[in-house]
């Protein structure tokens, strides 16, 4: 099993476990994320290459909407070590400019709060590609700022190695630093 099929069968482990506890503990949730919409798999396969900011703020919306009595919230299930700036740009962008409550579902199974996140400061070399990525703000990988030939480079030194990287930009999460909060912590929405 390659890399990619190994984190889509991670991601949907931990999906199932949060669809599990939601239904054990009588929580109203819908799946909200562009990917569970398979009946028109030709626009969710369309989507994932279009870069206006429409179709990257449906991509990048967040996979549950949890319903309480008094209030909502938007879920995302996370099961990497790190996150994709447009992604993560769009979650805050939602928290910050819409006030909307944005948490993080991630691998280690808790929850942390958007504005709780912390990221790790990354070196430049890349291990896996055996060469130097630009890196900004001390926590952004960001590979697609190389010229054609790097970048190109780039992936196909990880397709070589029989690892995956989709090759957008990303930051590694900082699991020691981050606040996380137990799944337990939904069950108050009805309270």
């Amino acid at each position: 099993m390659n890399d990619f099929n190994k984190r889509t069968e991670k991601s949907k482990e931990l999906t199932d476990y949060f669809v599990k506890f939601l239904n054990l503990n009588k929580i109203s949730y819908y799946e909200s994320g562009y990917e569970f919409y398979k009946d028109n798999h030709n626009a969710t396969e369309k989507i994932k290459y279009l870069k206006d900011n429409t179709s990257e703020f449906i991509r990048y919306y967040p996979d549950f909407t949890i319903v309480g009595e008094h209030k909502s919230l938007l879920i995302e299930a996370k099961n990497s070590s790190g996150i994709e700036k447009k992604c993560y740009y769009n979650y805050l962008s939602l928290v910050q400019n819409l006030n909307i409550n944005v948490l993080l579902l991630l691998k280690n199974k808790k929850l942390c709060r958007l504005e709780d996140l912390k990221f790790s400061i990354v070196n430049k070399y890349d291990k896996i590609a055996e060469m130097n990525i630009p890196v900004t703000d001390k926590v952004w990988k960001e590979p697609r700022k190389m010229n054609d030939y790097e970048y190109n480079l780039y992936k196909k030194k990880y397709k070589e190695k029989g690892k995956y990287t989709s090759g957008c930009s990303f930051a590694f999460i900082d699991f020691k630093n981050t606040k996380f909060y137990d799944l337990k912590t939904l069950t108050r929405l009805n309270n």
